[in-house]
């Protein structure tokens, strides 16, 4: 424990700690336009700051600690004309060039103004970063940040998860205003913090190859930027939604509202004074269904009964009365119990008081969600369907000390937090009312016994939740915060800008969760003297598989206390040096990273016995043993240099180091208990003491300018990865509970390589275009954590052949065209008029072919598909080998139509924005069984065909197993958990007003 806490002291004490690099700088030279002589001591401010510089002996200037956005920047000299650049955009990280050649004032003494234009190859970059600016933003129209990611090269989006270059969810870093805000704690990753497009300056993208500064990211680091306030307030207000008076269910042009609307409020300008500025940003998103392809009922069944009107009995398989019926009925498009309400603030203050400046950003979300997930079982009992709430908030304050004109200390401090809760509507906090009949009955619903809930339907074997029934419903919080701290010294030291730094976090993660409350409030019932005496105790005796808590108590109070209940504490600290040297147009960065992880995991003290008591179900001290903390080294290098005016050589080798996400080291102790005894397969073991996840990178590539407009960039990269978590079994000795047991252990490895393009034309005869492209190949032992379960329990072998994983779509693409012309251009029907395309490529996925194998214990309902990458796929059976198949390509075009207005000082700009405009259905997933996406094949398997010969099914169930899963996907989703079918058409109109 000391040697631990000994580290832990050590970085916080070293003076050398800072946040993400989350400024730029503005660097270039001073010369006489006539004679080419280097002007000494000639002013450079930038306009509406207390930035500026003084030209040194050579005539150069470096203004450092820029943040992100537009500025105007002034060059003066005695006896010259002043110079003012406006439009000029700096760019976090990097460095923008801007050189000035002034004219003496005998030759003429009017100010020259121009207006810059940002350069097409940055040429300060050692490796591939993709930046996105607000401007590019709002022509996208793009409501999602992490569509807006996907777009660019390297990255793939695929079934809500975003992978980079071949790298697993949770290894892509997340930075907001420099906070580090990485779900760590997720194996799907993903930020943190929501951020609203209208509150972004900038959203930059490195696939790779980032500096010594940044890690615990081994894939990637998407960095968002908030907008900073200026001398003039600014408002802004935007309106949009797809809802034209046809929800629900009917079509308008084509397409089906999905009850989505969102507002957007900004505010900005000084405060009392030009030093303190603010920028706020509010938004209210709400959205009542998912968009997808999803029928209404059918006319009729193949008898001739009308589904509209037709009353169908249950059949009482599942206990209910055989009296009771429904009309199944129900919309296109549109399912009851859907709902996303979310409200997000985003913002920043800044003080400006040179040598000081301190800069507080703030994001603030609070959003409620259904867990239906267009589930049409539950369309009876819609009351019932569990909501989750869940809130965040981050706070980043940083300052900044100019020591003087070429360095500066800069110190932050960030505190953020997490509150998730998911809950039955009805009864909300009060978990012992969810199965009890007697608080149940005031809402009419009937109950078989004191705590067993109304049982499903079964309408030709196909279930239906009963009004009152409780089969989604369970109780969960969770309650996760950390506190970072950093500090920072930057200096120029001639061609050597050095930057020494570290950063630590220090988490605190609570989670308590009730999985059958009918179970509890059954045996508090059976066993009232017990539950008098000690609750706690018959917690732990009977209860005890129910219940996954840790940083909460056995009654749901949060604890501190040390001990098996005790919240996870994992620390992430880091310390590291930095050279960049720009010697004339060559770059190098050069840099040392020192990384300590302490993921406040356990294991076994001995694996193969692990020791539980019988009767408490607790873990004694003297078999578990407290899991190691890591440290690594790791080098980064990075070149940058010309080999022509108009082209950019950079070369990229680094090693990276992150820990796995830790939901697979953290549960609480009665379900670490539950998998040692338990008979049952456990898909989601856990990780005992589990290892970093390592990388080594190499990138090179370079960008060329092949005319005034128009430039490309090509990187081609190679990754070798190692210590992926991955399902496996332990062996036990003899006495043990029980023969073996399931874990996620540190073995899998993967190689990816690939070449990504970009192509950029800035606007000229009113055209503008991007395009991205990405061939890649990434090869693996397995996809995700527990894609090798089947293997492992059928075979016992763990996978170590290399395969193609799920998420290599070999080609990638995105193609952008805007057309748009200025204000004075095109006479006042078409002055402001902007058309851009969005069209969008990839070649499908790899996946593994099986063959039908019979239903086993899975419902006929489902068909049998088997749950592959997330439960039991121990059934499948490869018809060739493990994702050698690949799913059909996928082509999308978006419109987006504006219009602006200006009226006094105002903009009033209205759009029309039409996702997938042809109404493609791409084919995104498959069916396992036979390759496509229409037909799983099970209706004409021999299972199939007897089942619909019984009596209990019919005929009709192949009716209703049409219009549920062939038709609307039901079973996929449900075992499956993603759609089979990209997103439908939808058509978007909205007003942004700028004043």
């Amino acid at each position: 424990m000391f040697p631990k806490l000994y580290k832990v002291l050590i970085l916080f004490l070293m003076p050398i700690f800072v946040a993400f690099a989350q400024t730029g700088r503005i660097a270039g030279k001073v010369t006489d336009k006539q004679t080419g002589e280097e002007l000494v001591g000639a002013n450079i401010i930038v306009v509406g700051t207390s930035l500026g510089a003084a030209t040194d002996v050579n005539g150069d200037y470096i203004i450092n600690n820029v943040s992100a956005g537009l500025y105007t920047v002034k060059a003066s000299y005695i006896g010259y004309q002043d110079v003012t650049v406006s439009n000029l955009r700096v760019t976090s990280g990097l460095t923008t060039r801007l050189d000035f050649q002034l004219k003496s004032k005998e030759i003429s003494t009017e100010e020259v103004v121009i207006i810059s234009q940002r350069p097409l190859i940055e040429k300060t970059s050692t490796n591939a970063i993709r930046i996105i600016d607000n401007e590019h933003i709002n022509q996208l129209g793009i409501r999602d940040v992490n569509t807006i990611v996907a777009l660019q090269p390297g990255i793939v989006r695929q079934n809500g998860r975003t992978f980079i270059r071949g790298s697993r969810p949770d290894e892509t870093g997340y930075t907001v205003e420099g906070a580090d805000v990485k779900d760590v704690l997720n194996r799907d990753g993903g930020s943190l913090v929501t951020v609203t497009p209208d509150a972004l300056q900038e959203l930059s993208v490195q696939a790779g190859g980032y500096t010594a500064e940044f890690g615990n990211a081994n894939a990637g680091i998407v960095s968002s930027e908030f907008r900073t306030g200026t001398n003039q307030y600014k408002f802004s207000l935007r309106a949009e939604t797809d809802n034209f008076g046809n929800y629900p269910g009917e079509k308008f042009l084509g397409t089906y509202s999905y009850g989505y609307s969102n507002y957007v409020l900004t505010a900005s300008g000084p405060i009392f004074t030009d030093k303190l500025k603010f920028f706020l940003s509010g938004e209210n998103a709400f959205q009542r269904d998912n968009p997808r392809y999803f029928d209404a009922n059918p006319v009729a069944f193949s008898d001739g009964a009308l589904f509209d009107t037709t009353r169908i009995f249950d059949t009482g398989f599942f206990g209910g009365s055989t009296s009771d019926y429904q009309i199944l009925k129900w919309n296109a498009a549109n399912i009851p119990g859907n709902l996303t309400n979310r409200y997000t603030m985003n913002g920043t203050v800044l003080f400006d008081n040179n040598p000081l400046l301190l800069r507080l950003a703030g994001a603030y979300t609070w959003q409620r969600n259904s867990q239906q997930i267009n589930d049409i079982r539950s369309i009876f009992n819609v009351s019932r369907i569990p909501q989750t709430d869940n809130s965040s908030l981050l706070l980043n304050l940083k300052g900044t000390y100019l020591l003087e004109s070429n360095s500066f200390i800069e110190a932050s401090a960030a505190f953020f937090d997490f509150r998730s809760k998911t809950y039955d509507p009805i009864f909300k906090d009060e978990f012992l009312l969810y199965s009890d009949s007697l608080a149940a009955s005031q809402y009419g619903w009937v109950y078989s016994n004191y705590t067993t809930a109304p049982p499903q339907y079964d309408f030709y074997g196909f279930p239906f939740d009963r009004p009152g029934g409780d089969r989604l419903t369970f109780y969960s919080k969770d309650h996760n915060n950390y506190l970072s701290g950093s500090v920072a010294y930057t200096g120029q030291m001639g061609k050597h800008a050095l930057k020494v730094g570290g950063n630590i976090q220090r988490w605190t993660v609570r989670r308590w969760r009730q999985t059958d409350p009918s179970n509890f409030i059954t045996t508090l019932r059976q066993n009232p003297d017990r539950a008098r005496d000690s609750l706690a105790a018959l917690i732990g005796n009977v209860l005890f598989q129910n219940l996954d808590n840790y940083g909460f108590d056995v009654f749901g109070s949060e604890t501190d206390e040390e001990g098996l209940f005790a919240p996870k504490h994992p620390i992430f600290a880091s310390a590291y040096f930095v050279d960049r040297i720009e010697v004339n147009d060559l770059i190098i960065n050069a840099g040392l990273r020192y990384d300590f992880i302490d993921m406040d995991s356990w294991a076994w003290t001995n694996p193969q016995l692990p020791i539980i008591d019988r009767e408490t179900h607790l873990i004694p001290d003297s078999a578990l043993t407290e899991g190691e903390t890591f440290d690594f080294i790791s080098p980064r290098l990075g070149f940058a240099f010309p080999i022509t005016d108009q082209t950019v050589f950079h070369l990229q080798y680094g090693k990276f180091v992150q820990s796995p996400s830790l939901d697979v080291a953290y549960r609480g102790v009665y379900q670490a208990a539950r998998q040692i005894q338990g008979a049952s397969l456990f898909t989601n073991p856990i990780a005992y003491n589990p290892a970093p996840i390592r990388t080594t990178q190499y990138e090179v590539g370079f960008s060329h300018q092949f005319t005034d407009f128009a430039a490309f960039d090509i990187t081609a990269f190679y990754k070798d990865i190692k210590g992926q978590l991955q399902y496996t079994v332990v062996t036990t000795a003899p006495g043990a509970l029980r023969s073996k047991y399931n874990v996620f252990a540190n073995q899998d490895f993967a190689t990816t390589k690939g070449v990504e393009i970009s192509l950029k034309i800035r606007r000229t005869a009113r055209v503008s275009a991007n395009l991205n492209y990405t061939y890649s190949n990434s090869l693996g032992t397995n996809s995700l954590s527990n894609s090798g379960l089947g293997s492992t329990e059928v075979n016992g072998n763990v996978p170590t052949v290399l395969v193609p994983l799920d998420y290599n779509q070999t080609h990638r693409g995105a193609i952008f065209v805007d057309y748009r012309f200025d204000k004075g251009d095109g006479g006042p029907i078409l002055e402001q008029l902007g058309l851009n395309l969005l069209f969008t490529f990839n070649s499908g996925h790899p996946y593994t072919l099986a063959q039908w194998t019979g239903l086993g214990q899975s419902s006929a309902w489902t068909g049998g598909l088997t749950p592959i990458g997330t439960g039991d796929t121990r059934g499948r059976r490869p018809v060739g080998p493990i994702n050698s198949s690949t799913t059909p390509w996928v082509y999308n075009i978006d419109l987006r139509i504006d219009k602006t207005v200006s009226i006094y000082n105002m903009d009033f700009n209205f759009y029309i924005y039409i996702q997938n405009l042809l109404d493609t259905k791409n084919v995104i997933n498959v069916y396992d069984k036979t390759g496509n996406a229409f037909n799983d094949g099970f209706l004409d398997t021999p299972d199939g065909q007897q089942i619909i010969a019984g009596a209990r099914y019919t005929e009709r169930f192949a009716d209703l197993y049409r219009a549920l899963n062939y038709n609307n996907r039901q079973a996929a989703y449900n075992v499956y958990g993603y759609d089979l079918f990209g997103t439908p058409r939808q058509l978007r109109v909205g007003v942004l007003i700028n004043y």
